[in-house]
């Protein structure tokens, strides 16, 4: 049982919870929602003794040992906490990272490899997990290169090559996932539970969950606003449909043009012989399995890869590398992605929100800025240090950021990622807003109503 009682917390001088109640029996498995900013993950970090409780108590009862040295170790060794950004666990923190630095930092010793993260391959035929969790084929590759659902994976099986722990907390598990790879983290945490008698407790706000939930806490302002049992959890479909390009409208000029593109890591093949082309004003989804190089065909249309100038890849009906700076192609392009969260830099964090978006905000920008404050009810946080910002505000103010530039091109990486409803209907209207007929856009997503509501054209890799 974990009992917490009447406690408060604070973070980044932020108070978050106070006078909070809760308590998890054994053999309840915890589905935990709320709107973004209502203290979710906040729970998941205080149960897992990551922020401190300045008041209250917390009651653990198979935590034993007669010192606070021994309870702690024991905490830490029973109770993991499985965060929404994986690749912040595996490097160093003294270390100054970059997102793009997947892209360069070939045979940079700082970056560990899966392999150094799970050890030898014995260690992992020992735990007797089902084929579908392995990552045996990654063993060489740097943590940096792996997708989003791989690092999930690689996290995890850490966790257990550690040792089985008593209690798993997940923050926002499945967003960035394929669908195939949602059905098997579901199946896995499914049978963790089953055959380790692991209790899990986990974050998410609408996607497919594991079978083995059987509560759920619904939080609101950092108070329990509901307590209930999920017998179906209902997925929230946005109201407002979006505009497309007509049809009937005659081709227009290419502005991204891709030939015979291959991406090669030592002797891993990504892509090869890949061609294709995106024409002003079209909407476009690019689509594929996690790892298959979505996100690293972004760095090439956004000139974050130095593989680009070595491939046949045009842009505004230049090519790469005949004169035009990175700056001249990012002017023009709107990129936002899962990795400008994951890599955010310590000068950064330690901003409010409000300093962090206006550091590059020019004049002519203000009126915007001020319009997409409103847009995402975003006052609330935007005087909060980004260090103390949920991962869906994080997210919004990573949007507003993004879109005070007004481009002819907008590369949406996993946009919807952390979003409740609300916000997610909030996105929905700015986007409508911006999608004039000459825009154009390309879309990573994993969900099928998306792919309906925003493309007309789809690119598989």
């Amino acid at each position: 049982m974990i009992s917490l009682r009447e406690i408060t917390v604070q973070k980044g001088g932020i108070k978050l919870l106070e006078d909070f109640s809760w308590k998890v029996l054994d053999g309840e498995h915890w589905l935990i929602t709320g709107a973004n900013g209502s203290g979710k993950t906040t729970l998941l970090e205080t149960i897992a003794g990551q922020l401190h409780v300045s008041k209250g108590q917390i009651d653990i009862d198979f935590i034993k040992g007669n010192s606070w040295d021994e309870r702690h170790a024991e905490r830490r060794r029973t109770i993991h906490y499985l965060p929404a950004h994986a690749i912040q666990t595996f490097l160093n923190h003294n270390q100054e990272q970059y997102y793009q630095q997947r892209y360069y930092g070939m045979g940079d010793e700082r970056t560990p490899l899966v392999s150094d993260i799970l050890g030898e391959v014995g260690q992992l035929d020992g735990l007797e997990l089902p084929e579908s969790f392995s990552l045996k084929p990654f063993l060489s590759l740097e943590v940096t290169r792996l997708s989003n659902g791989q690092l999930k994976k690689l996290l995890l099986l850490k966790i257990l090559l550690s040792g089985i722990p008593r209690v798993l907390l997940f923050d926002y598990p499945f967003d960035g996932l394929d669908k195939h790879s949602r059905k098997d983290l579901c199946d896995f945490i499914d049978f963790l539970a089953s055959n380790y008698r692991i209790q899990i407790i986990l974050v998410d706000h609408h996607h497919t969950l594991p079978k083995v939930l059987n509560r759920k806490l619904v939080l609101r302002n950092f108070s329990v606003e509901e307590e209930s049992f999920p017998d179906t959890v209902a997925r929230h479909r946005s109201s407002t449909s979006a505009i497309h390009r007509s049809v009937d409208m005659p081709l227009s000029e290419p502005v991204v043009e891709i030939v015979d593109l291959k991406i090669q890591y030592n002797d891993t093949v990504i892509m090869d012989n890949f061609n294709w082309t995106v024409r002003k004003g079209e909407r476009w989804a690019l689509i594929g399995r996690n790892g298959a190089g979505k996100t690293t065909l972004f760095s090439m249309i956004f000139a974050d890869h130095p593989k680009a100038y070595t491939q046949q890849i045009y842009l505004f009906g230049r090519k790469r590398g005949t004169g035009e700076s990175i700056w001249d192609i990012k002017r023009r392009i709107t990129y936002l992605g899962p990795e400008l969260m994951s890599y955010l830099s310590p000068a950064h964090i330690a901003l409010t929100c409000r300093s962090y978006i206006r550091a590059t905000i020019r004049g002519d920008q203000e009126k915007l800025f001020e319009d997409l404050t409103a847009a995402f009810s975003a006052d609330a946080f935007l005087d909060h240090p980004v260090r103390a910002l949920s991962s869906g505000q994080l997210q919004v103010a990573l949007i507003i950021k993004c879109f005070l530039n007004n481009t002819e091109m907008l590369l949406l990486d996993e946009p919807f990622q952390f979003l409740d409803p609300t916000q997610k209907d909030n996105l929905v209207k700015v986007l409508r807003s911006m999608l004039h007929p000459e825009k154009t856009l390309i879309l990573i997503t994993h969900d099928e109503q998306d792919l309906i509501t925003w493309t007309d054209h789809t690119k598989r890799i």
